[in-house]
């Protein structure tokens, strides 16, 4: 029953579980220690198991709510951003799939979506930024709205986020200096372009 509850307590995290996923869990919560009980909540009916996301091997388990939810889609225009470390971020699981394409799970680093596309990558608090959309891109200051967060949260907000370089080059030459400036008040300095937060 103990089990059984831990299980409950990671679906309702994640929603769909499989061994990758679990593997940077506390013990307890690990693959090896809930197999068992979730294999008996899918004989009850409790959870379901099937093949719900490709490019993972092995059994997959998803709750009922997750598996509701997954069956009507998911918003394609949701734009919303994360941190690498977060719980919610497949940063760092051990899926062939998502090499190379997400970056290492840093609490560093932040990840900025719209729909399922990954359009924004912040490096080191956002000294670096990896951007794949165009400047004039309608969304980029939603995409871009975590720099406003890093300076203004309640909880160790930053005193001011200092981006050196975009897309691989120096902040205070990129083509998105103007857009920093006008909807964040970026400032220009000799590292580049600074954020502070607004009184």
């Amino acid at each position: 029953e103990l089990a059984k509850e831990r299980a409950r307590l990671v679906l309702g995290r994640y929603g769909v579980v499989f061994r990758q996923l679990l593997a940077r869990e506390l013990p307890p919560f690990q693959w090896s220690q809930l197999f068992r009980a979730l294999r008996l909540m899918e004989l009850s009916g409790e959870v379901l198991s099937g093949h719900f996301f490709s490019g993972v091997p092995g059994p997959q388990f998803v709750s009922r709510a997750a598996f509701r939810a997954l069956s009507e889609g998911l918003p394609e225009e949701a734009v919303y951003w994360l941190s690498a470390s977060d719980p919610a971020s497949l940063c760092g699981v051990d899926l062939d799939e998502l090499k190379g394409i997400l970056p290492h799970r840093h609490a560093t680093t932040h990840l900025a979506f719209e729909g399922r596309d990954l359009k924004v990558v912040s490096r080191r608090k956002g000294r670096e930024l990896e951007i794949s959309v165009p400047p004039e891109y309608p969304r980029l200051s939603e995409l871009l709205s975590f720099l406003k967060v890093l300076v203004s949260r309640e909880v160790s907000p930053l005193k001011a986020v200092q981006i050196e370089r975009i897309n691989g080059e120096p902040a205070a030459h990129s083509p998105y200096l103007a857009l920093l400036k006008r909807e964040f008040g970026g400032t220009v300095d000799p590292k580049g372009v600074r954020i502070w937060k607004r009184y």
